[in-house]
């Protein structure tokens, strides 16, 4: 009996065929029929992202293409095409909804060879829309210009009766007739790397009208597949018959305007199928009558947990899509007070789009520089960065634990970080239409700006952001200044849309009912270190609240520890209080209403900002005011209370050295001496707690904390926040511990003696017996 491989699951064959396609490895197999013909349909999303991680293992035959491609050149050489070469600066996708196994997931491949190509019927209407929505109304003489748009397009019978933008004055044309110019496929320069992505709504049931667009909502997740940004293709247009040579000029500048400044595919207003031109390729400029463009720089400040469907290296960047969801939330926030679900619903389609219509408002975002992620270690840069405390453990918890699928421990899943990095964000903004009314493409344009302003200046993004990672630098833009500034483009663009004066019961964060924003100048550079401070005053307040069940209003999932009757003294830690699991109105999950934020000043230093939104489903409108506004008097004296403890620049205070001859001794980092092992000091009792719930104390001369180690003996009456004598168990320039004081530690109170034990000699001394040897 001959051994037969074994038959995939994902693959819906006959036995035989089966068989044979799993000899064969997924790299060397046909993408297209890995796509088409060899992925199971999915059940659910997480067996289609396994799936298209199968097509994009196909890596193609350079060797093929570069064979196909002098064959096509000499092709177009002798049609006497307008070539040029472009290169995508961000994600490319296209052809989503062709009939393939997976849903949604379709990518457009040459039927016969396999590779990504952008097909010229595409290409065609891209450049038509271009030339008919953006260049036209910058014509002088908008009927010659629409007989060279027919001229190099065609027409079809009675097509353009139901276009708006057609000029007034001309008549549609009798018939139909192809257009002069042929729009050739895009090839690329080489075999392009096809990639998993992702898309994921957190608003399903809001976009379904059937909900509000509330921060309690599960997320949506939808893999599909992409082109990776840096592909390279070969665009050309070629004369049908014989035309003015200015036309196909013409045509071949339309299109090349098209990929720039419009994209090519699908997902354009999200950023994808954006090009950049090749060197010697002059941009066409957009029109202002037709399209208004603002570009802004996005910096970081703090750190960010960047990924993509993989939370690989290779996706730790700042993706399109994440950046134009960001700005919806924050959109929403300066109109959701003042329209109820379905106007503002309707509002936002005609500026963002949904699956339906595309929005007129879109974005591009281009690296700046290189991005270099790197992998998340809290324990190292707790100790290198943050100098040993363990705020940043607390704030950034679970970006580096271990994943467990089955029964044995897989690889580590770090996730991956960025800092310093910076990227190019444009904003392009055409006219809309709302309940008839017409809204100018500034209008438009103001909105992306305002959200843009309050993202960068409240927000953040990435995993934990609202904790303070993925902060970006504040962006100047013109006419806003505060928050107020926000509200009034918000009132305008309702004016302008016959919305005014309605008010609805929207219950999503709004900045009419957000709590007055805080400010916290620190003396601190270092984002690591300033987050470890905020860490630590984050986690303060939430011990304080560790039993309480009121501590549902700083968001769930979230559980405390419940009361024991009575605790013995090995139950101190609340490890023995049984758990329980906290939930709110809208069930056991809902985002933390609080966003921390850190921005440079001028000199460099960091400054905190908070922002809080109350909801009345936390647990109730009341109860979550009172916590939130808790929350802001804690974390604001918590950071005054660490910024006299460390008043340089972020370094943690250290022993004084000699200095160095010809020093000045004028370093910011001179800080108080150490004190020395037995020596009682006057220490300060803290919020903090050990892992064992023992006392932890600060001796404020030299800024070091440590634990209290015979904790114990503490009185019950001892609260945090208590000068009190302590002595020191051990000390040096990086570690110290403390001892309550006990009578017998001083000179006139012998300590008392201990019980004798067995084993002990006659003069009171243990002595190690040895074993006799065998």
């Amino acid at each position: 009996m001959t051994n037969r491989p074994t038959v995939s699951a994902d693959l819906i064959l006959p036995r035989g065929a089966a068989d044979l396609v799993t000899q064969v490895p997924c790299r060397e197999r046909h993408p297209g029929l890995q796509l088409d013909k060899l992925s199971r349909p999915p059940e659910k999303q997480e067996h289609q992202r396994k799936a298209i991680e199968g097509v994009c293992k196909a890596v193609g035959d350079q060797k093929l293409l570069a064979e196909l491609r002098h064959r096509r050149d000499a092709t177009l050489m002798q049609a006497y095409a307008r070539c040029f070469r472009a290169t995508t600066v961000g994600p490319l996708t296209l052809h989503l909804a062709r009939a393939s196994g997976l849903e949604n997931a379709g990518l457009h491949l040459h039927p016969m060879y396999g590779f990504v190509c952008l097909p010229g019927s595409g290409l065609k209407g891209t450049a038509r829309s271009y030339a008919e929505t953006v260049w036209l109304p910058d014509q002088r003489d908008p009927v010659a210009a629409w007989n060279d748009i027919r001229t190099v397009f065609g027409w079809a019978a009675k097509s353009e009766s139901a276009k708006s933008w057609k000029p007034s004055g001309v008549e549609d044309a009798d018939g139909a007739s192809a257009g002069a110019v042929v729009f050739h496929d895009a090839w690329p320069v080489v075999w392009p790397r096809l990639e998993p992505d992702i898309v994921n709504s957190h608003h399903a049931k809001y976009y379904a009208d059937e909900d509000d667009p509330g921060d309690w909502d599960e997320p949506n997740m939808a893999f599909f597949l992409s082109v990776q940004s840096g592909a390279i293709f070969d665009f050309a247009v070629s004369a049908r018959s014989r035309i003015d040579d200015g036309l196909l000029t013409l045509a071949c500048t339309w299109l090349q305007a098209a990929l720039t400044h419009a994209g090519a595919g699908a997902k354009t207003n999200s950023g994808y199928g954006r090009f950049r031109l090749a060197a010697g390729c002059s941009v066409p400029a957009v029109p202002v009558s037709a399209r208004r463009v603002s570009t802004h720089t996005l910096s970081l400040v703090t750190p960010a947990f960047l990924a993509g469907a993989g939370q690989r290296r290779e996706d730790c960047n700042l993706r399109p899509a994440t950046v134009r969801g960001l700005l919806r939330w924050w959109w929403r926030t300066i109109h959701a007070a003042h329209l109820d679900r379905t106007n503002l619903r309707l509002l936002e389609t005609a500026l963002w789009g949904d699956a339906q219509i595309g929005g007129a408002l879109a974005l591009s975002v281009q690296n700046q520089g290189s991005v270099d992620p790197q992998l998340f270690d809290k324990k190292k840069i707790a100790d290198s960065r943050c100098h040993g405390e363990r705020g940043i453990e607390y704030l950034a918890y679970g970006m580096d634990e271990s994943k467990r699928e089955g029964p044995r421990s897989k690889r580590r899943q770090q996730r991956w970080y960025v800092t310093c990095a910076t990227w190019e964000l444009t904003l392009s903004a055409r006219r809309a239409s709302v309940n008839g009314s017409r809204i100018d493409a500034y209008n438009v344009l103001r909105q992306g700006e305002a959200a843009l302003w309050l993202l960068c200046r409240y927000g953040a993004v990435g995993s934990k952001a609202r904790k303070g990672f993925g902060s970006f630098a504040d962006v100047e833009i013109t006419g806003v200044e505060n928050v107020e500034d926000c509200k009034k483009i918000a009132a305008d663009l309702r004016g302008d849309a016959g919305l005014h004066g309605q008010r609805g019961a929207v219950t999503s964060s709004g900045v009419d009912s957000m709590l007055p924003p805080l400010e916290v100048a620190t003396p601190w550079r270092d984002p690591w270190f300033a987050l470890s401070q905020l860490g630590g005053a984050i986690q303060g307040f939430a011990r304080q609240n560790s039993h309480q069940p009121r501590k549902s209003a700083l968001g769930l999932p979230r559980q405390i520890h419940g009361p024991l009757p009575r605790l013995l003294p090995h139950q101190k830690s609340s490890s023995h209080r049984p758990p329980i699991k906290l939930s709110g109105k809208r069930g056991s999950r809902f985002a933390a209403p609080v966003h921390y934020h850190y921005a440079h000043r001028t000199d460099g230093t960091l400054t905190l900002r908070m922002t809080a939104f109350p909801s009345p489903d936390l647990p109730d409108a009341r109860t979550s005011l009172e916590v939130l506004g808790e929350v802001r008097a804690h974390v604001q004296a918590e950071i005054e209370r660490r910024k006299r403890r460390y008043p340089g620049l972020g370094t943690r205070p250290s022993a004084k050295k000699p200095m160095p001859s010809g020093s000045t001794g004028s370093g910011s980092d001179v800080r108080g001496d150490v004190p020395s092992a037995g020596e009682v000091v006057v220490a300060t009792l803290l919020e903090e707690r050990t892992r064992k719930d023992g006392w932890k104390a600060e001796h404020e001369p030299s800024g070091m904390q440590g634990p209290i180690q015979n904790t114990g003996d503490v009185p019950d009456a001892a609260k945090a926040g208590d000068r009190v004598n302590l002595k020191v168990r051990y000390a040096t320039p990086r570690e110290i511990a403390f001892g309550w004081p006990l009578p017998w530690d001083g000179a006139d109170a012998p300590r008392p003696k201990r019980p004798a034990r067995r084993g002990d000699s006659a003069g009171g001394d243990r002595r190690q017996r040895r074993r006799p040897r065998r």
